[in-house]
Order: structure tokens, then sequence, then C-alpha cells
């Protein structure tokens, strides 16, 4: 049938017709399933050669990385030893310092309450009423024409 196609075929000369019949006698016909199954196997060939190169490629950078000396290693442990050291105590002084730091905070918040009660205390005391005040319950002192009685459950109590 495709020979019959390509005889029939005016645009093609007769030797394209020849090569393209030699071609196709050449070149055998395969189902789906047998490319499929060539084209799976070429793939697993060529991944598997991929692999090969890379654990190769691998090997050899392992080969010719430089091994590092007992002393350089040594060197390198000490140094770190120290630095943990050396920020380690930094860090456990960081520490002290911030509690000594919370508890000077608080002091300083307790004698600013202080300092604030005094201040209205201050205030107050420039009040008359204050200052009358004052002056009955701690000195004991009297208005004209005011009597003072004295109870004896040690009790005061002010009166006209």
């Amino acid at each position: 049938m495709a020979a019959e196609c390509l005889a029939s075929c005016n645009f093609l000369d007769v030797h394209d017709k020849i090569f393209l019949m030699k071609r196709k006698e050449q070149t055998p016909i395969l189902a789906i399933e047998e490319a499929q199954a060539r084209r799976k196997a070429k793939r697993s060939e060529t991944m598997s050669a991929e692999k090969a190169q890379k654990r190769a490629r691998i090997a050899r950078e392992k080969k010719e990385r430089p091994k590092m000396s007992v002393g350089k290693k040594l060197g390198v442990v000490l140094i770190i030893g120290v630095a943990l050291l050396l920020f380690g105590m930094g860090g456990y002084r960081n520490i002290e310092l911030g509690l000594q730091k919370a508890d000077v905070q608080r002091q300083y918040d307790q004698k600013l309450a202080e300092k604030n009660q005094l201040e209205k205390q201050k205030a107050a005391s420039s009040d008359p009423a204050y200052i009358e005040q004052e002056a009955r319950d701690r000195f004991h002192m009297l208005k004209d024409g005011e009597i003072l009685y004295v109870y004896p459950n040690n009790e005061s109590d002010n009166s006209q």
C-alpha cells in the first residue's frame, strides 16, 4: 500500500521514490509496546551510567580533599573551647547584672512611691485645716473656750 502511494506521488522523481522504498524496507515496523520497552531500557541504561559517573566523581572528590592534621584539629578544638569559655563567663555575668538591675529597679520604684507620698503630705501640710487637725491630735491644742476631757482608758475627746 505504501509502495502504491509512493508510486502514485507525482512530485517525487524516480530517485527519491527508490530511496524511500529502500529505507522503508530497511526499517522494521515495531509495535507500540515494543517501542516503549526499548525506550525504557535505553533510559535505564543512561540513568545507570549517569549514576555510576556521579559516584565515581564523588569518590574522586573525597580522595582529593585535603586531610586535616591532628595538630590542626586540636588547635581548632582549643580555639572553640576558649571562645565558649569566654562567652560562657560573659553570659553568666550578663545574667548576674540583669538580676542586679531588676533589684535596683525595684528599689527605685519603692523610693519613687515614697517620694510621691511625701510630696502629697507636704502639699497637704500647707492647708490650714490639716494644720489645725495635726495640732489638735499631736499636741492636744484647743481653741479658746474649748475643754479637753481625758478618759481613764486613754481615749481623748474634744468637745465644747
